[in-house]
């Protein structure tokens, strides 16, 4: 009788461990398709790309990359170069201090934070940012609700990293 017992242990262990067995596959199957994933969107991110966010900037005694720029004044940034115009296109969400100026009450900035996108296009000359041609935009429930262009632009990038 203890064997029957036993055995009926065994057979609903084995049962289980059935189961888990393809519980497990599915398991490294997923894992497989996060890796293989990321490995795309690494490759994604094209040989011109880090070597424009590797870019140096000299703006008001302060160095820094083009990398530094836009990862302390944007979230969740996308990249993007198109080598025949020769433009940067970076894609990111938005946070504070960029337009710290405007008089957005507090529930408008949290929407921002959360779906606001920001988008900046530069062409890069000689190993740098032409100003004349940067622009900046922020799209709020697919609008543009700001726009900055220019000179003036570049340099307000520039200013809101002095002031992170």
């Amino acid at each position: 009788m203890r064997w029957i017992t036993k055995l009926a242990c065994v057979a609903c262990l084995g049962a289980l461990l059935v189961g888990c067995g393809e519980r497990l596959s599915e398991i490294k199957g997923a894992v497989s398709g996060i890796n293989s994933a990321a490995d795309s969107a690494a490759s994604a991110v094209g040989r011109d790309v880090h070597a424009i966010r590797a870019i140096t900037i000299n703006y008001k005694n302060t160095t820094f990359t083009v990398n530094d720029l836009f990862k302390s004044i944007l979230r969740d940034i996308r990249w993007d170069y198109d080598p025949d115009k020769k433009e940067l296109h970076v894609r990111g969400t938005w946070q504070a201090p960029l337009f710290s100026e405007q008089t957005w009450d507090e529930a408008m900035k949290k929407q921002l934070a959360e779906t606001g996108v920001v988008n900046v296009t530069c062409v890069i000359k000689d190993d740098k940012i032409d100003g004349s041609q940067t622009v900046i935009t922020l799209v709020f429930n697919d609008d543009t609700i700001l726009e900055m262009t220019g000179e003036e632009a570049l340099d307000y990038l520039y200013d809101t990293y002095l002031k992170k």
